[in-house]
């Protein structure tokens, strides 16, 4: 396949995975990083740990501490929290020459932000499909099902395929959306009492998922935000989620213990909760403003979703 030329910004957990795998797998990777963050990649490289297997790898890609505003990049992959969208956006805007931006944050609110800053036809959205921390300069990863992209659209571009591609080559499945916007908003909407429930139990899944009051409440919660959704006229992203939403709660409380109580949810899910408590707060803002947009009256998400202010102490401790 074509070697492609990606420009990653962000150099965290995910942006370090993706951009070392991708480098491995043949593609042209440029890493854009700051601060302490640049100084470990250029001494050690992106240090990759499999939370599986133990192994290690290490892995020599370019290093920028800026955009660069006047070289060509087939694509570049946006991996930063949502809190740091609007600073960002002036940078990414500064080169012009980048025909595609993949934006991977969580978010609410939709791509208007983006599509005003570099215009709609530069615009792919995406999620991510793996999880981790960063210990030092070692990033600890594990990879957990399938990436989603798509165009603002819908359509299956050739540009998509050529980007879904690479990540392939690099073993990373990727799966289309035709509505990219929803299946965010959805995944919000999940996020918001899945968080906020890890909160409620003191950022521990184990002692969550013992609780079968506290894993309703979650369930039910989220039936709440999808409804809100759903008056608003977005539809059911992703499709999995259509034949799950009116599960009794006999089947859906067990199967959330058994997902909530895994080694998987730990690090995939707790960890990123841990260091994302600020991003949480403010796509818990972005959802109340469809909240009243709506018209819906939520208690039950309202209820688990306060523990996502750290005021507020958990409920949940033994």
């Amino acid at each position: 396949m074509k070697q492609m030329k990606f420009l990653f910004f962000g150099a965290g957990v995910l942006g370090s995975l993706y951009a070392a795998k991708l480098r491995e797998a043949g593609m042209d990777v440029t890493l854009v990083a700051r601060g302490s963050r640049y100084e470990d990649l250029k001494k050690h490289g992106v240090v990759l740990e499999d939370f599986k297997t133990k192994e290690q790898t290490s892995t020599k890609v370019r290093l920028v501490d800026h955009v660069p505003e006047d070289e060509y990049f087939d694509v570049c992959v946006v991996l930063i929290q949502k809190t740091q969208l609007h600073d960002a956006l002036p940078a990414l805007s500064s080169n012009p020459h980048i025909p595609s931006f993949l934006f991977m944050h969580n978010d609410a609110e939709g791509p208007q932000s983006m599509i005003d800053a570099l215009g709609g036809e530069r615009v792919l959205l995406g999620h991510v499909n793996a999880g981790g921390e960063r210990d030092g300069h070692v990033v600890r990863f594990i990879v957990a099902e399938k990436m989603t992209m798509g165009e603002l659209d819908g359509e299956v571009s050739e540009r998509l395929q050529q980007i879904a591609g690479a990540f392939k080559a690099a073993g990373f499945p990727v799966v289309f959306s035709k509505n990219m916007d929803s299946w965010k908003r959805y995944h919000v909407a999940i996020a918001l009492s899945l968080t906020g429930s890890i909160y409620m139990a003191g950022l521990c899944n184990y002692r969550l998922a013992r609780n079968k009051e506290a894993i309703r409440k979650c369930w039910h919660g989220m039936r709440e935000a999808f409804q809100v959704l759903r008056t608003l006229g977005y539809p059911i992203e992703p499709p999995k989620l259509r034949w799950s939403i009116n599960f009794p709660d006999f089947i859906m409380v067990p199967l959330l213990q058994r997902v909530l109580g895994s080694e998987l949810f730990d690090i995939g899910g707790v960890r990123h909760a841990r260091n994302a408590r600020d991003e949480m707060m403010h796509l818990r803002k972005e959802f109340k403003k469809l909240k009243e947009k709506a018209g819906i009256i939520t208690p039950v998400l309202d209820e688990v979703e306060k523990y996502i202010d750290p005021d507020v102490p958990p409920a949940i401790t033994d």
